[in-house]
């Protein structure tokens, strides 16, 4: 009898007893998390730390990405600006370059101009001694060395050599021209020996006829 009301209590208590086992188990379950709980609270946590940092660099690049574009389309204008200002510079001394070169042509016409244009005296009678000297502008030393009027140095005896013809005008009035001071200038060009030819003067005359 008395066993039986031991095995009776016994009974009774032990779903109380696993009841409360249970729920202890259950209790820290939730307060002491597995190791794959933890894996998955990492992940997590690591997921929303991309995302947040993903989200920043979205609202960055948002907010820089206009002063770029900014920047990007000025550094093209002022690209655009320096090509513009290298190109008319470069037309500019194009056309200071082509001025400087466009010297006349080597004609009877600019050639009086030239004569002219330098103040020389008797410009007929000097044209047609750059006429009698070039053979017409058909000489040597008219077409290799532009010189119109068979100027020589006096210290070498060989004929000056000039750039353009137009330089050598320019020498005929400084190189002999200069000397002159009045009276008749066949006869001073004469007396100061500038041809060798006596029948030079008269070929000199025969070509002012032409003229």
């Amino acid at each position: 009898m008395h066993n039986t009301i031991l095995i009776s209590l016994l009974l009774m208590l032990l779903p109380v007893s696993v009841s409360a086992q249970f729920y202890t188990i259950t209790r820290d379950s939730e307060l002491m998390p597995t190791e794959r709980q933890k894996e998955a609270y990492k992940s997590a946590g690591k997921d929303v730390t991309e995302e947040k940092k993903n989200k920043i660099m979205v609202k960055d690049t948002l907010i820089i990405e206009p002063d770029n574009q900014k920047k990007l389309e000025d550094n093209s204008r002022n690209s655009d600006r320096k090509a513009s200002l290298k190109t008319e510079l470069q037309k500019k001394t194009d056309d200071i370059t082509k001025s400087e070169n466009h010297l006349p042509e080597l004609t009877i016409p600019n050639l009086y101009k030239e004569i002219i244009r330098n103040g020389i005296l008797y410009p007929k009678i000097v044209l047609a001694q750059a006429i009698l000297e070039t053979g017409w502008f058909r000489s040597s030393v008219c077409m290799n060395k532009h010189n119109l009027f068979g100027l020589t140095n006096p210290r070498t005896g060989k004929y000056y050599e000039f750039n353009h013809w137009t330089e050598s005008v320019r020498a005929y009035y400084t190189k002999v021209q200069y000397k002159y001071k009045g009276g008749n200038y066949l006869l001073w060009l004469e007396d100061i020996g500038y041809a060798e030819d006596p029948n030079y003067y008269q070929v000199i005359v025969e070509i002012l006829r032409r003229l």
